[in-house]
């Protein structure tokens, strides 16, 4: 006979009421053996214990043996809530029972003074240890509030009922653990899929707390980062459960778990907070606490903060959950802080460039000086929004007006800068009236003094008298302009160095007189280069002619026409170099 059947056989003399207990057991086993979450398991447990014992109050304590401690994870007919939810191993009657592995019967808690009173009016008790793979799992407690309720054969049935019950958590448990891991490893994955393509620093912390608490059903967390400047940390996100608490604290890099954390570089788990004099206490309910430091190339710019009115609440397998997720998350962050940065940079960049923008626009002309013999007009698209194209007009003596139109090597804000320096010196030569060729000259000097790497300029320097209508030029590489003369057009070559490359350079100068309807066009060599669908250049050939077919306008169409010209060539692409054209027309 097995030592369930003597328990049996001790109990009952029938043998229908030997076999009425033994198809119980039977279908207590089936029962609780289902693979099951442990709170549904908790619950069958207590409905099936009332098939052996008719009590009035049941709790199942489940241990922490590593702690030593019991929690309360189900209750059953209490006239109020438990008070009493954790204990020590040894604490109490149900204490007592997991510490001697022994079940412990009171027939009058009254008169018992290791009875702990959490529910008022009981009077006797029976706790009965549940032990697993020689492992205390918890303790099933029953109560009565009559004296001496509880008998031998009570105990006995539930001591031979506990070894199923044992397993049978133990089992919940592991399934539990790795339903758990399982749960954290898709979480993780979520996680490293969905805020790896977040970039606001706001939205990723958000997203963060909405995910963890998918693992970890914390009642507060805090995403907190560390300004370097202030040498503290300050929580950029904090949730309570079920309510937003955004509280923008400071915490001193060295005060608190929270700064030991980031001083030790390690995960901190508290399991009792009241008992850690590092603690600061902010939140009068937090009884455990888990702190993670986000480290990024081995510096720790932040941490998790959760926190539980529960002792002992977080485990190893949440320790390896944050430890893996703070890793990604701690990139992340990381990212979205750079991202922060260079939108405030390119915001920063947007407003110099406009103020730039305003400041060059001020130096190029929108109004074109009036002269009795013929009109000019002049047009400048900029490729960006800041440009190296330049032209402007100077008033000499005697109805003579000087003009220039000229191209800095390269593109955007250092070009704009090194052609508003020649557009100064430009200005400042001007007052001394000097002819094309000596101009160029002396403005070379001039950059040849302030030499800066890499940059140089070619340059048209021309002069026009209204009253002989003759037109002298120079130029400094330059495209050659094109005169309009007899409804043909030809190019004025001219040859010079660009300004800027040599100390000595030298300049020829070319003059023409013009007669009524004649027209030179100048321009950069940004149409040149202007590029059809195929990659082919306009070149100077197709300009000339394009040119040659709109002579007979006037000032200001002949120059809409070219650039509308060079927009068709392209198909209105976007600009790769800056376009200026400028146009004078004898009448």
């Amino acid at each position: 006979m097995t030592a369930g059947h003597e328990i049996i056989g001790d109990l009952m003399d029938s043998p229908q009421d030997q076999e009425k207990i033994l198809a119980t057991m039977v279908d207590i086993s089936r029962e609780i053996n289902a693979l099951v979450p442990l709170d549904e398991l908790l619950e069958r447990i207590a409905h099936l214990a009332r098939k052996f014992v008719n009590y009035q109050i049941i709790s199942i304590l489940l241990a922490d043996e590593s702690q030593s401690q019991l929690s309360l994870k189900y209750a059953l007919g209490a006239p109020q809530e438990i008070s009493l939810r954790q204990m020590k191993f040894g604490e109490g009657l149900v204490g007592l029972a997991a510490a001697n592995r022994e079940a412990v019967r009171v027939a009058d808690v009254s008169v018992d003074p290791r009875y702990i009173s959490a529910v008022a009016g009981v009077r006797s008790e029976l706790a009965v240890p549940l032990i697993s793979r020689n492992r205390v799992v918890g303790v099933l407690d029953i109560q009565s509030q009559q004296p001496g309720y509880f008998q031998p054969w009570h105990q006995k049935l539930l001591m031979l009922m506990a070894t199923q019950l044992a397993v049978a958590i133990d089992n919940a448990f592991l399934y539990e653990m790795l339903h758990s891991k399982n749960d954290m490893m898709e979480t993780l994955h979520e996680v490293g899929r969905e805020i790896s393509s977040i970039l606001d620093l706001d939205q990723l912390l958000k997203k963060v707390a909405e995910i963890l608490h998918r693992v970890i059903e914390y009642d507060i967390f805090s995403i907190m980062l560390v300004d370097e400047e202030e040498q503290v940390l300050k929580a950029f996100l904090s949730v309570k459960f079920n309510r937003d608490a955004i509280q923008k604290s400071k915490i001193p890099l060295d005060k608190g778990v929270i700064g030991s954390a980031v001083t030790k570089k390690k995960l901190l788990i508290i399991n009792d907070v009241r008992q850690d004099p590092r603690y600061i206490a902010v939140v009068p309910e937090t009884r455990s606490e888990m702190v993670v430091p986000l480290i990024y190339k081995d510096k720790v710019i932040g941490v998790f903060d959760l926190q539980s009115p529960l002792l002992n609440y977080f485990t190893p397998l949440h320790e390896k959950a944050l430890g893996l997720l703070a890793s990604q998350v701690a990139i992340a962050i990381e990212n979205a802080r750079l991202y922060e940065r260079v939108v405030a940079t390119e915001a920063r960049l947007d407003r110099e460039l406009k103020i730039a923008r305003e400041i060059q626009s001020s130096l190029i002309p929108d109004r074109f000086p009036e002269l009795a013999s013929a009109r000019i007009f002049a047009a400048y698209r900029p490729a960006r929004i800041l440009g190296g194209d330049l032209y402007d007009f100077f008033d000499y003596e005697n109805e003579v007006l000087a003009f220039t139109i000229g191209d800095v090597a390269g593109k955007g804000a250092g070009a704009a800068l090194y052609g508003a320096l020649v557009s100064g010196i430009l200005r400042t030569r001007a007052n001394r009236k000097y002819p094309p060729a000596e101009m160029l000259r002396l403005v070379n000097l001039s950059l040849r003094q302030r030499a800066v790497e890499g940059r140089f300029m070619t340059l048209c320097f021309a002069t026009f008298d209204a009253r002989t209508r003759q037109l002298r030029l120079s130029n400094s590489g330059a495209p050659p302009p094109v005169l309009c003369h007899n409804g043909g057009a030809e190019f004025l070559q001219v040859e010079g160095f660009p300004l800027g490359m040599f100390d000595q350079a030298e300049y020829q100068e070319h003059q023409v007189t013009l007669v009524p309807g004649d027209a030179v066009v100048f321009y950069t060599d940004g149409l040149l280069e202007s590029r059809d669908l195929g990659g082919e250049e306009l070149g100077l050939e197709r300009l000339k002619a394009v040119i040659a077919s709109l002579c007979h306008l006037e000032a200001q169409k002949l120059t809409e026409k070219i650039l509308a010209h060079i927009d068709k060539f392209t198909l209105g692409s976007d600009n790769q170099d800056d376009r200026t054209v400028l146009v004078l027309k004898a009448r």
